[in-house]
């Protein structure tokens, strides 16, 4: 019998329930993170409202969450550089590798990503995940599993900073106070 583990799961719109699932193992390349922290995204927000997002449609029970990071508990065959007990951030996405985005180093635009909590990905509102190692990422001594799971909306933010060319001295309107909104500011 598999061993079980503590999820909070969407059952129905708006609807959120504390399941029992099977605790996954960390198979080759993988980690096994014990989940600390996981932020709540819009788009957490849309599948909990609205069940869908464009063509990605929630089949229940369904996993939200995609911020997230905590502690290695498990290493998978083949992984070097990490150690049960390392606090870890995760890429919430892997992709293929293998494609000219992968290649170019822009994997954020993969046609294959596989995404936490995009349908049928389940997502990190859970006790344990298994994740590529290489998709996670160490945190240093002076950063918390807090902070670590905001390291996702600070590269959207980031990112989108850059997109649009800020820097001091010009003016740009920030439309929403969530996170990615906030760290955009």
């Amino acid at each position: 019998m598999a061993e079980k583990m503590k999820a909070m799961a969407q059952t129905a719109l708006e609807n959120i329930e504390m399941i029992d699932m099977d605790k996954p193992k960390a198979g080759p390349g993988q980690l096994l993170v014990q989940i600390k922290h996981t932020g709540i995204c819009g788009s957490d927000l849309h599948y909990y409202q609205h069940g869908k997002i464009g063509r990605y449609v929630v089949e229940y029970p369904f996993l939200l969450g995609h911020e997230s990071a905590g502690i290695v508990a498990e290493v998978g065959d083949g992984v070097a550089g990490f150690a049960v007990g390392d606090r870890v951030t995760m890429e919430p996405g892997y992709t293929c590798g293998k494609c000219e985005f992968c290649k170019t180093g822009r994997y954020n635009l993969c046609p294959d990503v596989i995404f936490f909590a995009t349908p049928p990905v389940q997502g990190t509102l859970c006790q344990y995940v298994a994740h590529p190692a290489d998709m996670c990422f160490k945190l240093p001594d002076n950063i918390s599993t807090l902070e670590g799971a905001l390291v996702e909306p600070l590269a959207v933010g980031f990112h989108a900073a850059g997109q649009g060319d800020a820097r001091p001295g010009k003016t740009a309107a920030v439309l929403g106070s969530g996170c990615i909104g906030l760290c955009c500011l």
